[in-house]
């Protein structure tokens, strides 16, 4: 049994999804082949698959198609450049513009972010050209008549709910692009709160400019209609910064009153510590930093703000649990007294995210916030449990929300998500079988061409010489069924490459991409089994689907 090689994981991991043939495979040979080996590997089979060997026109055309799929194997393989972004990305990698110049002696971490970095470009690109709508929900419900009777102690009253929404919010958008610089948003929201309503109706246009600045100007038509300007710079790479300002036209008087203007700057400290600073001048006037700490598996920020109206310092806190969830905790302390906060957020399906949190204080009392994101669309309902801080409000805001969702889990999300993955299954099965039948289809097509090749080929090595008798490449039992679907005959492709009594291929990816080969067992166990003479001895050999192929065996 032939030994398998080590393979590079990350490599795999990344073009798992790539369903190119490997070109490593198209020339034969090795990932970490040199230049000279790529260079031999070339010129041999641009030879053996050279149209002109062949008068059937059928057979010269068949040739012509695998002589130029070993021409772009080539190409890119004996490119630097592209070989590089090849051996970390795969065909999806260099089908990507705008790469800078890339050396192998990158890092595939440094390829792999590179590659991001123009996929977000191109995914901003595509979004910028098309019109976006987004929208916005908020409903809060008071619950404080419920707990107000849990925890009186006038044990004759009549046990009756009073649930109010005491406001109700609706906020859309859209976004319309003019040209790659220039967008328009507009949007409008009503509000009805204690039953008075409310609404505004806001344009916007924002003009990015060539150093990556922009501004943006913004019309609100309400009860007090204002225009607003926003003007944002990056200094440097690391520090940014922007000023707005707001003038509102007050009711009933002909002036026009500016409330101050908004400073900010922005500047990262490292890679994962950025700073803030941020000072408003004015009514209401205040001067807040920030701090912001973030990693893989947790982040933490901090903020302190000095106003005449508004004076407070705060500490928020994430925890993650990959692939599971988010836990949040925050302290605020304010001059009537501290602020809790704590909840846990997680992606419920692959669209919708759904977060709880609950907030405690003396002046707001109780209050559960649900929020659900879906596409574009926000979902947001606080419930007011108590407008004092009462021990069973606590409880009921923790642990109904935690026995709710593992419910809605069990009967809702986990059904839907086992469908959507089977449905994602049977996709991509019928994709896999439709590749395979164009593989299965190229394969015969490439053994036709090779077949008037092998006889040269057995003459020329005689008998003393290294002759492929059989070989399988598929599903192998310990008796190989000829008929079975999960195997293949491979003799004549084998045959074709052998070379002064050896055949060699250093190549350490699925035998299913060689030239000849096809998977006829996807998601299945592998291998090869080859049965030659050498010096007029018989021998067996099985070699596992990634192992290098090197006979004969000596």
């Amino acid at each position: 049994m032939a030994s398998n090689d080590d393979n590079d994981s990350s490599f795999d991991d990344l073009n798992q999804n790539d369903t190119e043939r490997d070109l490593y495979a198209v020339l034969h040979i090795s990932k970490d082949a040199d230049a000279t080996t790529i260079q031999q590997a070339y010129r041999r089979l641009t030879l053996l698959y050279h149209p002109d060997k062949h008068t059937d026109l059928r057979n010269k055309q068949l040739a012509m198609e695998l002589f130029i799929q070993v021409k772009k194997a080539y190409d890119i393989i004996n490119d630097p450049q592209k070989r590089a972004i090849y051996d970390v990305l795969g065909m999806k990698g260099l089908k990507t513009d705008g790469w800078e110049v890339i050396s192998r002696t990158k890092t595939a971490r440094e390829i792999l972010d590179e590659y991001e970095r123009l996929a977000k470009e191109r995914e901003e690109t595509r979004f910028n050209q098309i019109t976006n709508l987004n929208g916005s929900v908020h409903t809060t419900v008071n619950l404080t008549d419920i707990f107000n009777q849990l925890n009186s102690s006038n044990e004759d009253s009549d046990f009756s709910t009073n649930i109010q929404i005491t406001e109700f919010t609706v906020e859309q958008s859209i976004d319309i692009p003019l040209t790659y610089q220039n967008t328009t948003t507009v949007s409008a929201v009503a509000t009805t709160r204690n039953g008075r309503g409310t609404g505004s109706l806001t344009t916007s246009f924002r003009r990015t400019l060539p150093d990556l600045s922009w501004f943006r100007i913004d019309s609100t038509f309400s009860q007090h209609p204002h225009i607003g300007l926003r003007y944002f710079r990056r200094i440097t790479q690391k520090l940014h910064a922007s000023v707005a300002t707001t003038f509102s036209f007050i009711k009933g008087r002909r002036a026009i009153a500016t409330p101050g203007f908004v400073f900010s700057t922005s500047y990262q400290l490292s890679h994962h510590l950025t700073s803030s600073l941020q000072w408003k001048t004015g009514r209401g006037s205040y001067m807040k930093g920030f701090l912001h700490y973030d990693n893989q598996k947790w982040s933490i920020s901090s903020a302190l703000q000095l106003g005449i109206n508004n004076t407070y310092g705060a500490i928020d806190g994430v925890y993650r649990f990959p692939d599971v969830c988010n836990l949040r905790c925050s302290l605020k302390l304010f001059i009537f007294g501290p602020w809790i906060e704590y909840g846990i957020d997680r992606q419920l399906t692959k669209y919708t995210h759904g977060s709880a949190t609950v907030a405690i204080s003396a002046r707001m009392g109780v209050v559960l916030r649900l929020k659900f994101n879906r596409g574009s669309q926000a979902f947001t309902i606080p419930f007011q449990l108590s407008q004092e801080i009462l021990p069973s409000s606590i409880f009921y805001a923790t642990v109904v929300p935690v026995l709710a969702y593992l419910v809605l889990d069990r009967l809702i999300i986990q059904p839907f998500t086992r469908l959507e993955q089977n449905r994602t299954q049977k996709k991509y099965q019928d994709e896999a079988r439709e590749k395979q039948s164009e593989r299965r289809r190229e394969a015969m097509n490439a053994q036709e061409v090779l077949r008037s090749l092998v006889e040269q080929i057995k003459d020329r090595e005689g008998s003393q010489g290294l002759l492929i008798l059989q070989a399988y490449y598929g599903h192998l039992t310990s008796t190989i069924n000829e008929s079975s679907t999960k195997i293949i005959d491979v003799t004549i492709p084998l045959q074709t490459l052998v070379k002064n009594s050896t055949l060699k291929i250093e190549t350490t990816v699925s035998k299913s991409n060689l030239t000849g080969f096809y998977d006829p067992c996807i998601d299945e166990e592998k291998s090869l089994f080859i049965k030659y003479s050498f010096h007029s001895q018989i021998h067996t050999v099985t070699y596992k689907d990634t192992d290098p192929i090197i006979l004969p065996i000596l």
